[in-house]
């Protein structure tokens, strides 16, 4: 899921947080958290998703998705 898709505005985004890990069958996943914040001083996680990837390249392509701002 990208940020486009779900329900916060990105100027809420505080920051990403990005888990890149290998898995049994040789691939990789990746996972992509956002921590906004909606309301002053409140801090909340959200998941834009995790993935099965092949190669470093899909996965940066992954992230790049998942943070590229709306135009």
């Amino acid at each position: 899921m990208s940020i486009r898709n779900a329900r916060v505005s990105p100027d809420s985004i505080q920051f990403y947080s990005i888990e890149l890990f290998p898995t049994a069958d040789g691939r990789m996943s990746v996972g992509i958290l956002a921590t906004i914040c909606e309301e002053e001083g409140v801090l909340e996680g959200m998941d834009l998703g995790s993935h099965r990837v092949e190669s470093i390249d899909e996965a940066l392509a992954v992230i790049r998705r998942a943070v590229q701002p709306v135009h």
